[in-house]
């Protein structure tokens, strides 16, 4: 067995122990995500459900607000951004930096009780969003007679 064999062995032996990789890998490329939680594009969300309301807290730092999307419905919530970044650098010596850096993050979910979707209310200051949505009251129940 030459050289070349034997290192194409060792390949797929090392992927024969991680066969999940590659599959996390299209799963990165297709949506453009990371999947490991932390990453860039996952940012940290809260969820809190008061009497009155329902307040969603993210953590979007470095995306403008003109950049964040909000689509809400009396039960779901969806939050999605792009982040673009360009830093240019002229060292010394003549070395120059240029490095761009883009991210999408799109993340959907259930609300834990019904809102008033006419009356929520969403701020973004130092890349903090806020979303503060008025629950829903409670319907009435009553007793129906069967004919």
């Amino acid at each position: 067995m030459g050289n070349k064999n034997i290192a194409n062995l060792t390949k797929r032996s090392a992927a024969a122990l991680r066969p999940f990789e590659s599959l996390g890998r299209v799963f990165e490329d297709l949506f453009d995500l990371p999947l490991t939680s932390g990453g860039a594009n996952t940012p940290q969300i809260d969820i809190k459900e008061t009497d009155t309301e329902v307040q969603v807290s993210v953590a979007l730092p470095g995306v403008e607000k003109k950049d964040i999307n909000l689509d809400l419905t009396e039960n779901a919530l969806a939050i999605s951004c792009e982040r673009r970044e360009e830093k240019a650098e002229k060292g010394l010596d003549g070395y120059s930096l240029k490095e761009q850096s883009y991210g999408r993050f799109y993340r959907s979910f259930s609300l834990p009780a019904p809102v008033k979707t006419g009356e929520a209310r969403a701020s973004y200051k130092d890349g903090a969003l806020k979303i503060t949505m008025p629950k829903q009251k409670n319907g009435k129940s009553r007793q129906i007679s069967i004919e």
